[in-house]
């Protein structure tokens, strides 16, 4: 008697429980005795996945109360983890499959001689030479079409089908490249003797399904979970169904499918690939069957999956909503949105953190969670905002290679290869966990941490390892003003060995210490990278996880000895970023099973208690509908390949099923990156098909998450700070300045308490761009060597000479050349202005001292206090006197600054010059105090002498050091007065002093009105 052979089991109904029930109640099988205590074993299942495999294994376990022999259960691979799913290999034509990389580097090196003929030809669709990524790219979009041939079972020679003349004339030149493709990528395959994989997964189906009935005979076999997609696998279900004990069980066919709505379905003319049932349609034609003969398994037709198969209805049906939503009572509508609600982020970032705070919710319930997207950048995201709540999970789709710890590590030393190991790449490339250089992680985070703080900040010098070994011996040695750390003899023999330790790691990979952009040389060598910077046992570790994986592919890269291109580094290195994108690393073993992150396809057969589906955005899922670069979409129907839409049907079907959970919550961004985002085609048809009062419903069961997000990184009433007043020691207090610094304290006090007596110290932000502070200290540099090396303002080729010096200075910036170079030609202008006003006051100079560094100590109540800094100039004049002169490339004080004693530094170094305190200078008085405004704009040079106002030059300073010594003995040497910050800020000052931010000035002086 011949059963029921043809199943369905709807998306409200949990797939796989489902399954398993019917097995064990003889739904399936009712021809197949179950009085033997093993008949289960006599029994084949076929899913897609092997995570559906595991998971039904739990079920039938669950079952049977774990004492049962279970059937056997084997995987179609239709997911990323394919696995063979028959007992032994057919006689095929190779076992020797080729690699989707060699594949790649072959038709790319067809490509470029391609490119290379259209452009000599002028051929349209090049409109420059390509690069070497973006012929590694359409490679790889080729092989991809190359497997479409082969999948849906296309010969290649159709493609001279195709009418030519009716096509653009780009589309011409792209079928001519085609048709030579077509013909020499299969002869090269005979020649090495290889096979495509996916042409050996179609022969091993076919093997399969010719032996399926000397293979099992009576016995029962069930293939369930499968659509059907691939012709080969059709093929395979069709030769299933056709044993005596068979059983194919589809996921949420509709069974309410009349049999017009089939064959208009199948119908080619009208394209309606975009279905969710499209491909199970095919697949029953294939049977040879019609939606008569699928019964439904498991619970009755619920309210959802109507509501869900009337959603996703063909778009001619849609005139037909009001009567299919009229045929729902209330009651049943409330039913199925029960436990449904549609979530609408702002951005990713708060999408991945409501559903982690979802998650984290259901997991306090003891319920156990499934997380589906397709969108692996959003699925990261998710995992890491699980960490927030001690939630550590593994995206069971794995990573590609490029983003795993290993793919990390390999594109941060190229990084630091390309930039020449410039400060933020070698920082980034010493804190990769991985890096050891025969030392302990430890010992090179201290090393890191070292050279990052004494070398690297505030510092610039020449590019490469052998720069940063000079900056270091600098440092030693006292010649670098705004390092931040001064280094000990052990401490610098340090850091040279680690600097000397890279060098010899990255040897393989060098000629004549310069770095060999060759890929091909570059994969060779990966493995002794890894062994020299990692340690011999990297491999093995398993904290390196992509390892193993990276290490492969490197192997792979390197028996490609024909693909040998050498290239820009930054062309090399996306290249490499993007031949690792194919590879997969998945993790080591699952961390728990309660939270979980799945891919779409597990939305099919997988479900858990709280099913959260994740990234629907147009875009993203369904992803855009893109034929790709050869083929147009016309094209590809005339070829009979699925057109781009037929990925919006598998798209839609996998909504459909992960829909029928119980209890749902659905989310999407309103943004995605940068743009607005529209929520999925499928989320609007669900809400345009139930109506505005229950989409309003859907989303307001989740608008608690929105409160929950506020709470979680918000604070209520935050309390501003006030104005801090630290009261310290005057024994802690500092008594020695710098001339600078005096202005600091009148100004701001708790800047000089931050700095002296807390001890900090702001650092440059790594690897900061040259800023307008850099830019005055190279104007000063040369300035200064040009006098210190006794050169002549009045020479005629002075300016030649301040622009030698100026090209030795400016090389700290070589490696922003671009900059370099502007600034140069700006300070040409600088160099003639100083020039001509040095020859025009040249009469009246006896001397000129240029950098000079004084200190003198002076008593302050009862206490003596020191000042100290360096003198840009002290001209010292014919006669008697000096002229005392400060180069401004920043703004100079106004002259109400400068009788208000607001202005100290030029006095100050008056007041040093009174005592002797220069080195090199005789003692002198100051008869002129001078600024020289020195800039890169249009007025390049400017002078301004110090406003005394009615008041002689002498007793100017005189005051300026009275009112200064005043000042300190109350602000430095009392216990009772505090050092206010921001004291008497200066007026219109458009950039943050060094300790704002530590005094936290935004939060006391939001009120204080624009003169604050």
């Amino acid at each position: 008697m011949q059963h029921q052979k043809l199943f369905s089991i709807a998306p409200h109904a949990p797939f796989l429980p489902t399954l398993a029930t019917a097995l064990m109640a003889g739904d399936l099988l009712p021809n197949w005795p179950r009085d033997d205590p093993f008949w289960l074993s006599d029994i084949t299942i076929y899913v897609p996945t092997k995570r559906a495999r595991l998971a039904l294994i739990d079920e039938l376990l669950e079952l049977n109360a774990g004492s049962q022999l279970l059937p056997n259960i084997f995987t179609l691979g239709e997911g990323d983890d394919a696995e063979n799913a028959f007992f032994t290999d057919p006689d095929v034509d190779s076992f020797n499959v080729t690699s989707k990389l060699y594949r790649t580097t072959i038709l790319s090196q067809l490509i470029e001689k391609w490119a290379a003929v259209a452009q000599k030809t002028g051929q349209p669709g090049f409109s420059s030479p390509p690069s070497m990524v973006e012929i590694l790219a359409m490679a790889q979009s080729l092989g991809g079409l190359i497997d479409d041939f082969l999948t849906e079972e296309i010969r290649f020679d159709r493609i001279k089908q195709l009418v030519p003349e009716e096509l653009a004339e780009n589309w011409q030149q792209t079928l001519q490249f085609l048709e030579i493709a077509f013909e020499a990528w299969p002869a090269h395959l005979a020649e090495v003797g290889q096979i495509d994989a996916a042409l050996l997964r179609r022969q091993r189906f076919d093997f399969a399904s010719q032996s399926l009935p000397i293979r099992y005979g009576d016995r029962p076999v069930i293939a369930a979970g499968s659509t059907g997609s691939v012709p080969a696998t059709a093929r395979f279900l069709a030769a299933i169904s056709k044993l005596n004990n068979a059983a194919i069980v589809l996921p949420g066919f509709d069974v309410a499918m009349s049999a017009n709505e089939h064959e208009h379905l199948i119908d080619p003319d009208n394209e309606c690939h975009a279905h969710p049932q499209y491909g199970m349609a095919k697949l029953l034609r294939k049977i040879g069957e019609g939606p008569a003969a699928v019964q439904a398994l498991g619970k009755e037709n619920s309210a959802r999956s109507t509501i869900l198969n009337a959603t996703l209805a063909r778009p001619e049906r849609t005139s037909e909503w009001h009567q299919d939503r009229a045929k729902i009572t209330d009651d049943r509508m409330d039913q199925a949105l029960e436990h449904l609600g549609i979530l609408a982020l702002d951005n990713m970032d708060h999408e991945a953190r409501a559903i982690a705070l979802a998650a984290r919710e259901a997991v306090e319930k003891n319920q156990n969670v499934g997380i589906i997207s397709p969108d692996r950048d959003l699925a990261r995201r998710i995992k890491v905002e699980l960490e927030r709540f001690d939630i550590v999970i593994d995206d069971s789709a794995g990573m590609p290679l490029s983003q795993s710890p290993a793919g990390r590590w390999l594109r941060q030393l190229l990084a630091a290869l390309q930039s020449n190991f410039k400060p933020v790449d070698l920082v980034a490339f010493l804190a990769n966990r991985n890096v050891r250089l025969g030392r302990t992680r430890s010992e090179i985070s201290r090393l890191r941490e070292l050279l990052d703080v004494s070398t690297l900040r505030g510092t610039r010098g020449l590019n490469g390892l052998q720069g940063l070994r000079e900056l270091i011996a600098d440092n030693v040695e006292g010649k670098l003003k705004r390092t931040p750390r001064k280094l000990k003899d052990e401490e610098a023999f340090a850091l040279t060995n680690l600097l000397d330790d890279i060098e010899a790691a990255i040897s393989p990979v060098c000629d004549d210490g310069e770095t060999v952009w060759n890929i091909s040389k570059l994969a060779r060598n990966i493995p002794e990278l890894v062994q020299n910077i990692c340690g011999t046992d990297a491999a093995q570790s398993g904290m390196f996880q992509g390892v193993t994986e990276l290490l492969q592919w490197a192997e792979d890269l390197a028996r490609c000895t024909h693909f040998s291109p050498t290239s820009r580094p930054a062309d090399v290195i996306a290249s490499i970023n993007l031949l690792m994108q194919n590879i997969t690393v998945r993790p080591p073993e699952t961390t728990r099973q309660d939270v979980q992150i799945w891919g779409r396809i597990e939305a099919r057969l997988l479900q858990a208690d709280l099913m959260i589906l994740a990234g629907l955005n147009e875009g993203v899922w369904p992803e855009i509908a893109e034929p790709g670069p050869w083929l147009s979409r016309g094209m590809k129907l005339g070829l009979n390949l699925d057109p781009p839409e037929r990925k919006v049907g598998l798209a839609a079907h996998d909504f459909l099923m992960g829909m029928g959970a119980n209890k749902l919550l659905v989310t999407y961004a309103k943004r995605r990156g940068t743009s607005p985002a529209d929520p999925s085609r499928f989320i609007q048809r669900l809400e345009a098909f139930l109506g505005e009062d229950h989409t309003k419903a859907l989303y307001e069961k989740t608008k608690y998450f929105h409160t929950l997000l506020i709470d979680l990184d918000g604070v209520e009433n935050p309390k501003l700070a006030s104005r801090p007043l630290p009261q310290p020691f005057a024994n802690i207090r500092p008594k020695r300045l710098s001339i600078t610094e005096i202005e600091t304290l009148i100004r701001d006090p708790y800047a000089i308490y931050a700095k002296h007596v807390l001890g900090l110290k702001k650092l440059r932000a790594l690897g900061a761009a040259p800023d307008a502070a850099e830019r005055g200290d190279l104007i000063h540099d040369v300035l200064g060597k040009f006098v210190e090396q006794g050169h002549d303002f009045t020479a005629p080729d002075a300016h030649d000479q301040l622009m030698q010096l100026a090209q030795v200075v400016y090389q700290r910036l070589d490696d922003v050349a671009d900059r370099r170079d502007i600034w140069l030609r700006r300070f040409s202008s600088i160099a003639e202005k100083v020039i001509a006003f040095e020859v025009e006051r040249n009469p009246k100079i006896e001397q000129r001292f240029a950098e000079k560094f004084g200190q003198v100590a002076l008593p302050i109540g009862s206490e003596m206090f020191e000042i100290y800094g360096y003198a840009d100039r002290i001209d010292i004049l014919k006669g008697n006197g000096a002229e005392l002169i400060d180069f401004k490339t920043g703004s100079i004080p106004k002259p109400k600054e400068m009788q208000n004693f607001l202005s100290p530094q030029l006095p100050m170094e008056a007041i040093i010059a009174r005592h002797a305190g220069f080195d090199d200078v005789p003692k002198t008085d100051a008869d002129a105090l001078t600024y020289i405004k020195l800039s890169h704009g249009p007025n390049p040079f400017g002078v301004t002498n110090f406003a005394a106002g009615k008041l002689s030059l002498e007793s100017l300073i005189d005051d300026y050091w009275r009112h200064f010594s005043s000042f300190a003995e109350v602000m430095l040497m009392r216990d009772e007065t505090a050092m206010a910050a921001q004291l008497l800020p200066k007026e219109n000052q458009h950039f943050a002093g060094d300790y704002d931010h530590f005094a936290r000035q935004k939060e006391w002086m939001i009120d204080q009105g624009d003169d604050e």
